[in-house]
């Protein structure tokens, strides 16, 4: 009996995972699990491919930056030295350029005195030549009221420049 017992069992399990089997191959069937397995499968290895190349992508940018940073001290210390040796280009030219306003400040000054000489000595040259006139005519009308002969001669002999004149 225990033997039948068994063996009817082991037919029902049999049936049972016959059932099963059934049911698991028609929703692997229906749900298509086989091409949502494969799809995720090739989206992992897509994703692995990613990675791959963003990997590689990394090492050379890092190699690039490496290679950069190899040579920054001196590209550093080539910019610090165009950079002194432009301020002493710029620095030669400020001096040369106070130097030539210095010069044409010193020349144009030297023109202003001797032009203010000039005028000077114009001025005194006319108040002197006016002093001087002042000075005769004084001395001859002077004269003049001293020497009565004299101016009588003087007023005839221009009445007579005025009547030689034709008009």
């Amino acid at each position: 009996m225990f033997e039948s017992f068994l063996n009817y069992i082991s037919r029902t399990n049999l049936f049972n995972f016959i059932i099963f089997a059934g049911i698991i191959a028609f929703l692997f069937i229906k749900l298509n699990v086989i091409g949502i397995l494969n799809a995720g499968k090739e989206s992992v290895a897509e994703d692995i491919e990613d990675s791959n190349n963003a990997k590689k992508e990394s090492e050379e940018n890092l190699k690039s930056i490496e290679d950069t940073l190899s040579h920054l001290s001196e590209e550093i210390d080539e910019i610090i030295k165009n950079s002194e040796d432009n301020a002493n280009l710029v620095g030669e030219k400020i001096v040369s350029d106070a130097n030539s306003v210095a010069e044409n400040i010193k020349t144009n000054s030297l023109k202003l005195v001797e032009n203010r000489a000039e005028l000077l000595r114009n001025d005194l040259i006319q108040k002197a030549s006016l002093v001087s006139v002042e000075i005769a005519k004084k001395q001859i009308l002077e004269e003049l009221e001293r020497n009565k002969e004299l101016h009588a001669k003087l007023i005839d002999e221009s009445v007579e420049a005025i009547n030689g004149v034709n008009l």
